[in-house]
């Protein structure tokens, strides 16, 4: 800065504090009026008054500080309105699952219309809830769960098909299912795991009545003439050659009567209705490829069924299927007795004694599993897909022994005869389903 120029700031009232910005001012306004002292600006030294007289240079001061304060604000304000969005999304997807939580949505009354859902075997609460839901019967599966929960008659709720309404609260959802007279009662229900005798008597039992109590096993009303007749033709069933046994179709038709819900109406006959569970296991395991994991296993494809029905009787979870399929494999493989309960419960069930009441090991017959080496000669029931599936795919794994290892009933799998033993003891000790 020249000298005059100093002297110039200095006589119009300027300090050397000015130079320096206190908080009062604006530092960018004041940098542009310290450029323009040093540059001269806005003329040369003849023009020292206007450099001081607040004219046109000024105004242009001013305005970029007004321009840069509204930007600011401009600023702020859209921060603000963004963080409140935020927090008003947030809340939205806390808060509202929480609502629904506490109060699941639920429809009012009785409903109207008509819908025929169908309750598959083992299903609980929440699986019903859900059928129910995608059917629209109901609202929300909460709503039914909740329901059941308070009435314990809910445990009664039988497999097979029911006439509902559309948009009904859950408790009235539950009173209908509850009541035999909203079966539809020409369905026949093989569960996972029911036997042939079982399906014999779903075959023959006569349908439901408005009367019938809710545990009732409602059926065709066959004769039973017909129906035993019917299922010693194994053959005329139409069952897939790979599942002959010494290239002749099997001795029973146990494991080829696909568990599933089959709605007859009431021309139907045994053969009929045979053909058709016969007919749906074929579609199952060409699906699931049996033969092929059969042959895999050096299996044909009808020991891999025996496999299966194994370990649906056995495993109460079906992540213990494949785990049991694995016990079998490998106690066959270092030529050990199965061993297994399951197989002489079986052999009571088509004696028609109770299972309960006979010694497994003492039993007479190829079904003892303690003195026969190898598989039974026939399936023990009609396995569903997830025994199926868990069958033609065991874990690789050196188990030989298995034993129920909590109350629900999962079981524990071990090499060791004596950490076996040991689960045994701590099975029967805590009444966990040992004997």
């Amino acid at each position: 800065m020249r000298q005059r120029d100093r002297e110039s700031f200095v006589d119009s009232g300027g300090s050397h504090d000015d130079l320096f910005f206190d908080g009062d001012h604006d530092g960018d306004a004041d940098s542009d009026l310290l450029d323009d002292h040093l540059d001269g600006r806005p003329g040369d030294d003849q023009h020292g008054d206007d450099h001081h007289d607040g004219g046109p240079r000024r105004s242009r001061v001013e305005a970029r500080r007004h321009s840069r304060r509204r930007s600011k604000r401009r600023f702020i304000t859209l921060l603000a309105l963004l963080l409140v969005g935020v927090v008003a999304v947030a809340g939205y997807f806390v808060a509202l699952p929480i609502y629904h939580y506490f109060s699941p949505a639920d429809y009012d009354g009785r409903g109207s219309g008509s819908v025929v859902i169908t309750i598959r075997a083992n299903d609980g609460a929440s699986q019903i809830g859900d059928t129910l839901t995608k059917q629209g019967v109901v609202a929300s599966i909460r709503a039914f769960t909740d329901a059941a929960s308070g009435n314990s008659a809910a445990q009664n709720i039988q497999p097979g098909s029911y006439r509902l309404r559309h948009h009904m609260s859950a408790s009235n959802a539950l009173t209908l299912l509850l009541d035999p007279s909203s079966r539809v009662n020409s369905d026949i229900v093989v569960t996972e795991g029911a036997t042939v005798p079982d399906v014999e008597k779903r075959l023959t039992a006569p349908p439901c009545t408005a009367t019938s109590p809710a545990n009732t096993i409602c059926g065709l009303g066959l004769d039973p003439t017909e129906v035993t007749k019917a299922l010693a033709d194994v053959k005329a069933l139409g069952l897939p050659t790979d599942y002959n046994v010494g290239g002749q179709a099997p001795s029973s038709v146990e494991g080829l009567l696909y568990p599933a819900t089959y709605p007859f109406d009431d021309k139907t006959s045994a053969v009929d209705a045979l053909q058709q569970m016969v007919g749906k296991f074929t579609d199952q395991v060409r699906g699931l490829q049996l033969s092929a994991a059969a042959k895999q296993l050096r299996l044909t494809p009808y020991q891999l069924l025996i496999v299966a029905s194994i370990a649906q009787a056995e495993a109460k979870f079906p992540a213990d299927y494949a785990k049991v399929a694995r016990v079998i494999l490998n106690r066959i493989a270092v030529g050990r007795h199965l061993q297994i309960d399951a197989t002489s419960a079986y052999w009571a069930k088509l004696t028609g004694k109770d299972p309960a009441k006979i010694i497994y090991a003492a039993i007479p017959g190829p079904y003892n599993s303690y003195t026969h080496a190898g598989l039974p000669p026939t399936p023990i029931g009609n396995p569903g897909a997830e025994a199926l599936t868990g069958a033609a795919s065991p874990p690789a794994g050196n188990w030989l022994y298995y034993v129920n290892g909590d109350a629900a009933g999962h079981l524990f799998f071990t090499d060791s005869e004596a950490a076996f033993t040991k689960a045994v003891a701590k099975c029967k000790a805590q009444n966990w389903g040992c004997g």
